[in-house]
């Protein structure tokens, strides 16, 4: 299981890394990932990051879920309702909605997501913490709270900076 230092650690090890990568995003912030054929900019990947910053919400909900009585048969979806929008949408909308800010708006931003999750990780009791909770896909294992919030952290927000670092790479490193 994930144990508390090593997600202090890991924060730590994010901030750094941001820190680290600004100047160079800040620089190539128009450029494209390597990865997605064009479709995103090294900026726009920093707005996704910073959108979804506070990585314990899925583990909050997670906990929430293990909570809640078990529920009736979900309501048929009401006719004429919209649909719910799909990832690419979800993350154009997070791109516009920081369309404004600066670089190291972003990555404040990011930090403070961290700075979040991590009183979130300090006010949960060790019992939350190691709860064992559902993954959201059914053929991977179950993980503790924490564990699933490490996951975000260097899974999730970790490859997104992955991306972003190896386009940073095409442009300075590897020329």
């Amino acid at each position: 299981m994930a144990n508390r230092q090593a997600l202090d650690g890991a924060f730590q090890a994010a901030n750094a890394r941001l820190d680290r990568l600004a100047p160079l995003i800040e620089t190539y912030a128009d450029d494209r990932l390597l990865d997605d054929g064009g479709k995103w900019t090294i900026r726009d990947a920093l707005c996704h990051v910073a959108a979804s910053s506070r990585v314990t919400a899925a583990a909050q909900r997670a906990l929430e879920r293990l909570k809640a009585p078990p529920a009736a048969a979900p309501a048929a979806p009401v006719a004429g309702g919209a649909p719910a929008p799909t990832v690419d949408e979800r993350n154009q909308q997070q791109i516009d909605q920081r369309k404004d800010l600066s670089i190291a708006e972003l990555v404040a931003e990011t930090k403070a997501g961290h700075a979040t999750a991590l009183e979130e990780l300090r006010a949960m009791s060790d019992a939350e913490h190691d709860t064992l909770v559902p993954d959201m896909q059914p053929t991977r294992p179950q993980l503790s709270a924490g564990g699933l919030t490490l996951r975000q952290l260097e899974y999730h927000e970790g490859g997104q900076m992955d991306r972003i670092e190896n386009a940073l790479r095409a442009r300075t490193r590897w020329r």
